[in-house]
């Protein structure tokens, strides 16, 4: 009998992958990492040690998550309406 991954157990599987997700997004949205904490909303600490897979609060996985689901498009959008 194989056993079936459980939501909890695929939500560990994201949240462990999620360093490389990161990376794999900022790279293909030819973001730098300052540009991709400006987006998330953190610090480009934050950035470097998400990517580097180092303890983050659940508040920027958040972050990270949500950011993932979003089209470069709908970012820049995001982004002009931005107040500096």
């Amino acid at each position: 009998m194989t056993a079936h991954p459980t939501p909890y157990g695929e939500l560990a599987d994201v949240i462990a992958s999620l360093p490389l997700l990161l990376r794999e997004a900022r790279r293909a949205r030819g973001l730098s990492l300052r540009a991709t904490a400006k987006q998330l909303g953190c610090s480009f600490s934050t950035v470097t040690r998400m990517e580097a897979g180092d303890d983050c609060a659940l508040s920027n996985a958040v972050a990270v998550l949500r950011w993932l689901d979003q089209t470069p498009t709908g970012l820049a959008a995001q982004n002009d309406t931005e107040v500096s």
